[in-house]
């Protein structure tokens, strides 16, 4: 090549060489200043703005509006504190207690919400996108006090793809979900001061470390995972002082031992103990045919999360039977989620043996994580769920950053501009993917309708759909045929959910319930008759199939069918209102007295209470008996 040529040629390589010096350049500045955070935090806001519109979804109701201790506001807190999680959840007046969950700092928040401004779900809303971002923040210092402020680029991108991933639109825009929220913000801000204490040996950062580790399994217990991510990172990454190692290894353990025994303390307290396995609606593998499938199927369940982590849609609420089928080790999915699993232990173990401290940590820190929720040797309450990801889901996007940056070049403290060309197509679909699931969690219908349409083979979110078509749905409809279309096309819906799962008591009941709305008295009896057999002990079905009879005029099996409800449920004012009605048109007075009396005094101002005894009077002179007696 001619001098001239080959100058000129050389003069271009360090021209081009120059500007992508410059825009590393640019990007490290950019990096060691404020504006990183900053922009994190604006994201994770705005992506999430659009959750104000929403209301109250699903468990919302039962932890949040109709909580008996967070009505209270400030005055329930002492009760949220000596309580199981769902004590307080009340449905016709009967105390939900066979819950086996201790988790009383997310009620203590919501109970001083009510108190600050009432039944306002956007109020609640912002309070998790706050707490989001907050997450967002302190995942963001943290990574960075880690790796010593030596792989900016990395944890940046990591950081921005833990903010937009719309696998966590499930933990903002669920207001009950504030446990994962608060569990998450309590147990990194303790990271960031068992950090701090591991370089300064201050002893007050040990003490609030060590409190918000135990505000965090106040919140929910995933953090207990700590007893192995602490000794990892203080041992494998900030060991400089071995004996200050020890002491937080030992002083996480200690404080998890210490909230497992109160939580047992405060179930005992409250007859409240483990109920043992989940029920089959919430997680289908109680229901395996044999332990090696229970646990094959739960394998090939690890995969389809890491699935969604790849590739976040469909996303849907509920992943219940028969959302997957039952699967044996010789299945496609199941090897290949054993390969993928099997692959990045070991692909982590070494890293971390050969000192690749980034890949090291995001693999494990996956893997601890996620395994609280495999199913694998302990059945818990979900089969799975997407929140379940919101731990685990910080070492697969610190993962992905790592591969980012290493397909342009190997130098992570910066970001460099090919990588971008990659990076911001996909934070932009996952941005629009989370802002239209956002609006997904509108409502309980819009929810329901959105998911089954995905999952059309999942039994209980059928059975939602074909509950909410018949009760917003039908009450969002002004014309009479379209009401009366809305209401078949929901009792279709409830059939399809039986013929899925004829097990399901809850679903035969309300199918009777709506024949009965109909006038359908035998099919509603029929329903009826098999919710009862597959729940013998539910007052509920026993009740419903009472008001069948009573509308047959078949009186004293309505009251046997009530009695029995109540022996089952003893104070549910609905059912002793039932029972009277039935002694009132069997005009057995001083009965029907006796049951309303019972029914007002556990609820004072029950006008029907009051009208059946009304009504008994004016007719006692013409029949009394001692009915009661019977």
């Amino acid at each position: 090549m001619p001098d001239p040529l080959r100058a000129a040629a050389m003069k271009s390589k360090n021209d081009i060489a120059g500007k992508e010096q410059i825009v590393q350049v640019n990007a490290g500045s950019f990096l060691l200043s404020y504006k990183p955070l900053l922009l994190l935090i604006i994201l994770s806001l705005l992506v999430y703005a659009d959750t104000l519109n929403n209301g109250y979804v699903l468990d919302d109701l039962g932890v949040i509006k109709q909580n008996a201790y967070v009505a209270q506001g400030i005055k329930g807190i002492p009760t949220i504190l000596a309580t199981p999680y769902l004590k307080g959840f009340r449905i016709n007046n009967d105390a939900t207690t066979t819950n086996d969950l201790y988790r009383p700092l997310p009620l203590v928040c919501f109970a001083i919400e009510r108190q600050l401004w009432g039944d306002w779900p956007a109020g609640n809303h912002l309070v998790n996108i706050l707490l989001f971002a907050a997450c967002v923040a302190l995942l963001y210092l943290f990574l960075n006090a880690l790796f010593d402020d030596e792989n900016r680029g990395v944890v940046f991108v990591a950081c921005l793809l833990f903010a937009q991933h719309p696998i966590h639109t499930e933990v903002v825009a669920n207001i009950k979900s504030r446990d994962e929220l608060l569990c998450f913000f309590f147990a990194f801000s303790c990271l960031i001061l068992f950090v701090k204490y591991a370089s300064s040996g201050k002893v007050w950062q040990l003490v609030a470390g060590s409190l918000c580790l135990l505000l965090s399994l106040l919140s929910k217990e995933t953090s207990v995972s700590f007893v192995l991510v602490v000794p990892l990172i203080f041992f494998f990454y900030k060991n400089r002082d071995k004996r200050r190692s020890t002491l937080l290894s030992v002083v996480t353990l200690v404080v998890a031992v210490a909230f497992i025994l109160l939580r047992q303390y405060i179930l005992k307290i409250n007859h409240a103990e483990s109920t043992g396995a989940p029920g089959f609606l919430d997680n289908m593998l109680a229901g395996a045919p044999s332990v090696s499938v229970r646990v094959a199927t739960a394998i090939m369940m690890l995969g389809y999360y890491a699935r969604l982590l790849f590739v976040p849609y469909p996303l849907v609420c509920d992943y219940g039977y028969h959302t997957f089928g039952f699967a044996g080790f010789g299945n496609v999915w199941v090897l290949l989620s054993v390969l993928l699993y099997a692959g990045v232990t070991v692909m982590s173990v070494v890293a971390l043996v050969k000192k690749n401290g980034l890949y090291a940590f995001a693999g494990l820190f996956y893997i601890i994580t996620i395994a609280l929720f495999a199913n694998i040797f302990i059945l818990i309450g979900s089969t799975m769920a997407e929140r379940f990801l919101f731990f685990p889901s910080v070492g697969f996007c610190l993962f992905i950053s790592l591969l980012l940056h290493q397909l342009p070049a190997k130098d992570s403290d910066t970001i460099p501009k090919k990588m971008w060309l990659a990076l911001i197509p996909v934070l932009v679909i996952f941005a629009g993917l989370t802002i239209r699931r956002n609006a997904e969690w509108k409502d309980n219908y819009t929810l329901a309708k959105a998911d089954a349409a995905k999952s059309p083979d999942n039994a209980r979110l059928l059975q939602s759909l074909g509950y909410e078509e018949t009760t917003d749905g039908v009450a969002d409809e002004t014309d009479s045929k379209d009401k009366e279309r809305m209401m078949q096309q929901g009792i279709d819906h409830v059939e399809r959910s039986i013929s899925i799962y004829p097990g399901n008591s809850s679903a035969h009941s309300y199918l009777g319930n709506l024949f009965a709305k109909l006038q359908r008295y035998d099919s509603a009896e029929v329903q009826l008759k098999q919710a009862v057999a597959l729940a013998p002990q539910n007052p509920v079905a026993l009740c419903d199939l009472g008001a069948v009879y009573f509308a047959r005029q078949q009186y004293a099996t309505s009251a046997v069918l009530c009695r029995q409800a109540l022996q089952i449920s003893p104070g549910n004012v609905a059912v002793m209102n039932n029972i009277a009605m039935s002694y009132l048109q069997m005009r057995v007075f001083d009965t029907a007295i006796y049951f309303s009396q019972q029914a007002l005094a556990q609820d004072p101002g029950n006008q029907l209470s009051a009208g059946i005894i009304a009504a008994a009077n004016r007719e006692l002179g013409k029949t009394d008996t001692l009915g009661k007696k019977k």
